[in-house]
């Protein structure tokens, strides 16, 4: 596996963490996020995870 895969794969399982804890937390709206996250290319999840505030 590659760095970029590597690097790519735990930004989506925090990003992940981040809409499970969210929803258990009261804002199931971010929930809805979840197929988007498990779904998205590399570029994609570096724009999620800008919105994220990462």
């Amino acid at each position: 596996m590659s760095e970029n895969t590597r690097d790519t794969e735990e930004l989506r399982k925090k990003l992940l963490a981040d809409v499970y804890a969210g929803s258990m937390a009261g804002m199931p709206a971010m929930f809805l996020d979840e197929s988007r996250i498990k779904n998205a290319d590399s570029d994609e999840l570096k724009k999620i995870a800008k919105e994220y505030g990462y």
